[in-house]
């Protein structure tokens, strides 16, 4: 009897776990049903409030697999396509899940400590929210950074709400989250005034979305001169990109894109990451394909390429064309590469395991935030995965960029969520900076966020055209612009303070009300 017993109550929790990775994946597009993320954390607050240390960890751990393997299942079909071997992706995807979920279950462990020690629940409310925005500051930035699906972009579409984004970044929304699932937990148990918890959840939701919209209604189309941009989509097929096979035709289709867009009469025209089917190399004396591309197309032309330097270095860059001119006018070098796809990290140690490393080169990292300027305008140039770190946007703009661009490739993610995840991480840089964004994807999702967080436009995927699109460029420099992650440094504080007295109360010199 008491066997069955034990077995029903390890499934309950395990059940419960699964639950909330459901639910919080769900909250992601494709699916895109974002307010199941405000209670997708009360399944799994159930499941490890009362279990034991190494269990409340394995559940933890159990919840992050399924929302990491369910949100992020891309990685399979994309690692294929670059390792060459459906064995080897999904060895490489499951330990990428594994490793992405060991976030979730050390906070599910940190939950069932605290818990024990602090019978006051808004005290555990804020220290473990205060500890899941430290987690994906950690995993933003730990190991060349890893921040897809952070819980606060699940917001993307709830505009009044990531408002807060202006001062707190994207970890702010996140803390908004993980607190309100805390305050629903504690509104749904047996505890003293339960109801004020569920009301406090509530109108602080309802509070921050009425701020927020003051806020969102200020930032719209925010600015002072209106000016006009194209974006190429030219949706290239990835395995031509480099097939020598193929260059007359891509450098055909691109010329056709140019001359589209030059009827539109842009002051810019954006293209995407490396577009062009050859390197550039800097002792050259003139460009013939792009100098056609921006004689076509007129303005100031952003194109992305392979370039390399006059020491023989390789770097992932955009460059600027104009009409007339036989050299680019201005550089910007990627910043952050990504592992396995610009470069192989540990490739002595990894090799003998996966070959197909040996057949990769790797990418050299720029460190410039070059501002192309073009009459007055002052573009700051992400290129791909560079928006998914507020810090090189934030950067950007204190050099001086009064507008945005992102220029990616996102071909290898297929027709999944990815290139949707993707993007509207833009949405959140668009709030931090209060600058509009300019999109340029080779396959989509491209388009435009204005300052407020709008969604001007957003493309379809792997639909070849042009986009022309009116915006406004602005100066204003926002408080997390200035002073970049004040709100995670709060969070670290608050969380040290309950941290310490945890450990005093576990080494017996201080006395904390047990939970009842």
């Amino acid at each position: 009897m008491n066997k069955k017993l034990n077995i029903r109550i390890k499934i309950k929790p395990l059940v419960f776990s699964i639950i909330s990775g459901l639910l919080a994946a769900a909250s992601f597009p494709k699916i895109n049903l974002f307010f199941l993320i405000w209670i997708a954390f009360i399944p799994l607050i159930y499941a490890v409030r009362n279990e034991k240390p190494k269990e409340s960890f394995f559940y933890g751990l159990i919840a992050g697999i399924v929302f990491f393997a369910c949100s992020m299942y891309w990685l399979a079909p994309m690692l294929e396509f670059n390792l060459g071997s459906i064995i080897l992706a999904l060895i490489s995807s499951m330990i990428l899940w594994f490793y992405l979920a060991l976030y979730w279950g050390i906070w599910a462990l940190s939950l069932n400590w605290f818990s024990k020690f602090f019978n006051n629940s808004i005290i555990t409310a804020a220290a473990l929210s205060c500890l899941w925005v430290l987690l994906e500051y950690v995993r933003t930035y730990l190991l060349t950074g890893l921040p897809w699906v952070l819980a606060g972009y699940s917001q993307y579409e709830f505009r009044e709400i990531i408002q807060i984004a202006e001062w707190t970044g994207i970890y702010g929304v996140s803390f908004l989250i993980l607190f309100c699932n805390f305050l629903f937990y504690f509104g749904l148990t047996k505890i003293k005034n339960r109801k004020n918890f569920f009301i406090a959840g509530i109108l602080l939701i309802f509070s921050v979305s009425i701020f927020g919209a003051f806020r969102l209604d200020k930032f719209k189309f925010f600015g002072d001169e209106i000016y006009k941009a194209v974006i190429i989509q030219p949706s290239i097929d990835q395995y031509k990109k480099w097939d020598a096979d193929y260059r007359n035709e891509i450098r055909t289709e691109l010329e056709l894109f140019a001359f589209r867009a030059g009827e539109k009469e842009a002051d810019i025209v954006l293209w995407p990451e490396s577009v062009v089917p050859s390197l550039l190399s800097a002792d050259r004396q003139s460009y013939p394909l792009e100098n056609a591309l921006s004689e076509y197309a007129g303005g100031l032309n952003i194109i992305g390429a392979l370039f390399r330097d006059q020491d023989g270095k390789d770097f992932n860059a955009v460059l600027s064309f104009m009409d007339g001119s036989k050299i680019y006018l201005q550089i910007h070098k990627k910043n952050h590469l990504v592992p396995f796809g610009e470069y192989v990290p540990f490739r002595k140690v990894l090799a003998p395991f996966f070959g197909v490393l040996n057949q990769m080169g790797d990418l050299e990292r720029g460190n410039d935030k070059e501002i192309f300027r073009y009459k007055s305008l002052y573009i700051g140039t992400l290129i791909c995965s560079e928006n998914f770190y507020p810090d090189i946007a934030r950067d950007f703009v204190l050099n001086g960029a009064k507008v945005l661009t992102n220029h990616t490739n996102d071909a290898w993610f297929f027709k999944t969520a990815a290139p949707h995840q993707h993007f509207i991480m833009n949405v959140f840089r668009a709030i931090e900076t209060r600058k509009t964004i300019l999109i340029s994807a080779n396959s989509g999702v491209s388009g435009a966020v204005e300052a407020s967080g709008k969604i001007i436009y957003a493309s379809a995927v792997f639909e070849a055209g042009i986009i022309p699109i009116s915006f406004i460029q602005n100066d204003y420099k926002t408080f997390y612009v200035k002073y970049g992650d004040v709100f995670v440094l709060v969070c670290g504080i608050i969380f040290a303070i309950c941290l310490l007295f945890v450990l005093i109360a576990s080494r017996g010199f201080l006395v904390l009300p047990k939970k009842k």
